[in-house]
Formats: structure tokens, C-alpha cells, sequence
């Protein structure tokens, strides 16, 4: 690695929030204590223990669309939670919903009783610009508005909130790009561990170093998929322009060709006028 490469990624590294995807999944990955601060807040849940937890865990069905959740945890009674960090606020309703059909229809065992899940995005902006911290929603019938147990739960957590409880304090905190600004102890830790220490500020060069290496070679295969296309595209053209000078010498009309070859009259006349 350079010293003008090495010299950007510290610049990067030094503007990293915790709504940095990169970031995030490095300093959650490795910090089961929080981990479960996290989820603690963010679900209201004080007695929450974290069992299992994993980033980026992909989920879905042979021959169908697999999709990647950001932070995945099972607590101490088997409920599971999946906290999704959200710059953008697009399509959320319809991401939670397909997000939750998933874990039911992975999570359930043949006898198994349903659990509980809770589907969690956690947004850099208000999403309803209410000001408030947290938006529930759940599934009520239209007119009593009493509600259906399914235990689905979908919660979005408003991340321009700055209230001087525990969520406000950790949207603080998660908007910090120095760790010594930081309330809580837990993310104070693991933020400085990728930000000062050596090891971690290496591992998350090298991080960025692997990223830029598989967007380099995504672009090379996607150049060489487009320099084939173009290929192919050439060559039926040329097969195509052979197939109307053979029609055209013997006697075929301009109309006609069009209608063989799948092309206007016009385009038809003006190859012919070109030539």
C-alpha cells in the first residue's frame, strides 16, 4: 500500500460514524458488550442477553433472491432481532415486511411454536420527522384498531434524536467520528480499538483496501461483460446486413426485407442508400 493510499484511508477512517456500513460491522463483529447495549436500547428490553449474534448473515430460499441483514441476534429466549443501520429512508415499509416473512419462514422448525421478531431500523433521519424516538408499528384491524398477535414487530428508531435518555445518548454517540466524545463505555471501546489502536486502524485499512480491490474487479468483469455484448451486438448486425444484400439481390423489395429482417422501411431503404 502507498503512502498517498495509506494517507486516505486514515481520512476515511478518521470521518467513520457508526452509520459508516464499513465501520459498523467491523466494531459491532468483534463486541459482544455492544452488541447487547444495542439491542438493550433500541428494543427497551434492560434484561436482554445477547447468545448469538452475527453481521451481513444471509437468509432466503434455493432459487430465490437471498438477502443480507446487518446486525442479526438471538437472545437468552430465542426471540431474534434483526437491526438494520439505514442511511436512506426508501422503501422501508416494504423491506421490513419481506425481511420478517423471511425469518418466519427460515426460523420455523416442523412443531416449533412461532417466535417473536423484531424487525429494527435504526435511521440516520426521522423517518416521520416527529421528533419522537422510536415509530412502532404493528398489525391492526382498520376500524377498532384492536390488535393482531402475529409476533411481528416492526420498529424504526429515529437517529436525529437527541433526548437526554439512553436512546439519545446512543444516537449521540453514534454520530461521533472521536471516541473520547462518546457517553457510553461500550462503544467508546470498540470505536477506539479501529480508531487508535494500531492493529485495529490496520485491519480496517486493510478492510478498505479489500473493498477497493473486489470494486476494481467487479468493474473489470462488468468492462469485459459490456465488451462481449458489444461483440455479439456487432456480429448480428453483420448477419443481419448479409441476410438483406442476399434478399435485396434477389429482387426482394425494400418492404419486404423489412418485414423479414425485423426492421422499419425506412431503416431498410437508407442501409441501401448508404451503400
Amino acid at each position: 500500500m502507498t503512502n498517498t493510499t495509506n494517507i486516505q484511508y486514515l481520512s476515511m477512517l478518521e470521518r467513520f460514524t457508526l452509520f459508516s456500513d464499513f465501520f459498523m460491522h467491523a466494531v459491532f463483529s468483534r463486541n459482544r458488550k455492544a452488541v447487547q447495549l444495542l439491542a438493550r436500547i433500541v428494543t427497551g428490553k434492560k434484561d436482554l442477553i445477547v447468545v448469538e449474534w452475527g453481521l451481513e448473515v444471509k437468509k432466503g430460499f434455493p432459487f430465490f433472491r437471498n438477502d443480507r441483514y446487518d446486525l442479526f441476534i438471538i437472545d437468552q429466549y430465542g426471540n431474534v432481532y434483526n437491526i438494520e443501520i439505514e442511511n436512506t429512508l426508501q422503501s422501508i415499509g416494504k423491506r421490513a415486511f419481506h425481511n420478517l416473512s423471511v425469518l418466519v419462514a427460515q426460523g420455523l422448525k416442523s412443531g416449533q411454536k412461532h417466535k417473536k421478531l423484531q424487525e429494527i431500523f435504526l435511521t440516520r433521519k426521522d423517518f416521520l420527522k416527529q421528533n419522537e424516538p422510536f415509530y412502532n408499528y404493528q398489525w391492526r384491524e382498520d376500524r377498532s384498531r384492536q390488535k393482531l398477535k402475529t409476533g411481528g414487530h416492526i420498529r424504526i428508531v429515529n437517529g436525529q434524536y437527541q433526548g437526554k435518555d439512553a436512546l439519545g445518548k446512543l444516537m449521540h454517540d453514534f454520530h461521533c467520528t472521536n471516541p473520547d466524545d462518546m457517553f457510553y463505555d461500550e462503544l467508546r471501546e470498540a470505536v477506539s480499538y479501529f480508531k487508535k489502536e494500531p492493529e485495529g486502524v490496520n485491519a480496517m485499512c486493510e478492510i478498505m483496501r479489500e473493498f477497493e480491490r473486489k470494486s476494481e474487479n467487479k468493474g473489470r468483469r462488468q468492462g469485459r461483460a459490456e465488451g462481449r455484448a458489444e461483440g455479439r451486438a456487432e456480429g448480428r448486425t453483420e448477419e443481419r446486413e448479409t441476410i438483406m444484400r442476399n434478399l435485396y439481390a434477389k429482387g426482394m423489395d425494400c418492404p419486404s426485407i423489412a418485414e423479414v429482417t425485423g426492421q422499419t422501411s425506412a431503416q431498410v431503404e437508407a442501409f441501401f442508400k448508404a451503400r
